[in-house]
């Protein structure tokens, strides 16, 4: 994973402890995907080209703490906007 963006916490409801959420994970793929294994092979594994992951979650806090997730994961066009942020701010938020 090349970037976590466009976090979206669309509805929080504190007495049960539910949050709900938006995000996009973009995945840059190609060189990334290309690992040397321990005998010295070179392996391409998963998707050479770029995508990106669109996410609803749901999360269940108990205590401070997460105590569940529940997720619906949609593959989409690399670096796909959210509709929600420009394209600027879409394309922030590296973590690699």
């Amino acid at each position: 994973m090349t970037r976590i963006r466009d976090r979206c916490f669309v509805a929080v409801d504190a007495e049960p402890g539910l949050v709900f959420s938006l995000i996009f994970f973009d995945h840059s793929a190609g060189k990334t995907r290309t690992i040397q294994t321990p005998n010295g092979r070179t392996v391409t594994a998963g998707p050479t080209s770029p995508w990106t992951w669109e996410l609803a979650e749901m999360f269940k806090i108990e205590k401070g703490k997460i105590r569940r997730i529940e997720a619906i994961i949609e593959r989409a066009p690399y670096g796909m906007n959210s509709g929600s942020s420009n394209l600027e701010d879409s394309r922030g938020h590296r973590i690699l």
